[in-house]
């Protein structure tokens, strides 16, 4: 089969190494242009950019690729399949349209469910106990076209965002290929969605990750392995001696709670924070302007005494 891959972000390298070892023909990688990245803003390749070197593929690093030089090379590779995975641009009718058996796209969610950008971000802030990956057919709307395939499985209670793409990036592999069988074999209509149950999840925010410690301990550890690695469950840590610390919590676990639970952002004799409901253990978290930290070495570096807490209201964190 012959296909155009598009992609940028690393949710669909797993995917192109994967056709890149089978049969099929890979006539082109289209991706995004390099951007500024990490702290010092070095203009960098995409993901998919970087893998598609490796691989020995044909790369275009496309602005627009519904450009009319675009479209047109498009048109004139003649492609069976347009794969679209993580690319970051809608995709024009007309460039969908010079696919022979269509343009398809993999998605981070079990759809109609978490339409949008960051579907595995906020499967795992709303709480959701399963999520997937689907096969669609790209279509005008977003994310709104038939689905071919579909792959489920269980959100672990100490799964970050970023680990839990990882997971659906890898799962991603066997749904493309079971839909590339599909249309290969003449099946090229899959079954429409019930836009009636379709959710939203919009590109976040920095402000997405601001912890509310008034919220109950399961939320407030949704939160933050949502939002993580970015951009990272954000509070402050103030001393018993007032100083305060801006800091980025990265892994922790809801506990139960106790008759002696503080007012939320307390932190205990246990160093475990006060929730509105339960109590937070953290396990890992990051001051501003230093490194990633166990919680104990923060507790020994910091100082952490009774009297000491997070900020308990998200909006105190500027």
């Amino acid at each position: 089969m012959r296909i155009i891959f598009c992609g940028s972000g690393d949710f669909g390298v797993p995917t192109l190494r994967e056709l890149a070892a089978g049969g099929d023909e890979i006539a082109r990688v289209f991706t995004q242009p390099p951007r500024p990245a990490g702290r010092r803003g070095k203009i960098t390749p995409t993901p998919v950019a970087l893998a598609a070197e490796e691989l020995a593929l044909p790369v275009v690093a496309a602005e627009d690729i519904n450009a009319d030089e675009h479209a047109a090379e498009i048109e004139r590779l003649g492609p069976d399949v347009l794969l679209v995975i993580d690319f970051g641009q809608k995709i024009s009718r007309r460039v969908r349209s010079a696919a022979r058996l269509g343009a398809i796209n993999l998605h981070g969610s079990l759809l109609p469910e978490l339409r949008g950008a960051a579907p595995v971000n906020w499967a795992i802030i709303r709480g959701y106990e399963k999520t997937g990956v689907s096969v669609i057919a790209l279509a005008d709307r977003m994310d709104a076209g038939a689905i071919f395939s579909r792959r489920a499985t269980d959100i672990r209670p100490d799964e970050t965002a970023g680990e839990l793409r990882r997971r659906l990036a890898d799962m991603g592999v066997e749904a493309v290929a079971e839909t590339l069988a599909m249309l290969a074999a003449g099946k090229r209509k899959g079954a429409e969605q019930d836009d009636s149950l379709a959710t939203t999840a919009r590109r976040l925010k920095k402000a997405d990750g601001l912890i509310d410690w008034s919220c109950d301990a399961a939320t407030v550890r949704n939160l933050i392995h949502g939002t993580w690695p970015w951009p990272g469950g954000q509070t402050q840590y103030v001393a018993a001696d007032g100083k305060a610390t801006n800091v980025v919590i990265a892994k922790a676990a809801a506990l139960e709670a106790d008759p002696l639970q503080g007012q939320p952002g307390t932190v205990d004799d246990n160093f475990k924070v006060s929730c509105g409901g339960g109590r937070l253990e953290i396990f890992q978290l990051k001051p501003a302007g230093r490194r990633m930290m166990e919680w104990r070495d923060f507790v020994n570096g910091y100082r952490v005494t009774k009297g000491a807490m997070f900020s308990p209201e998200a909006r105190r964190m500027a």
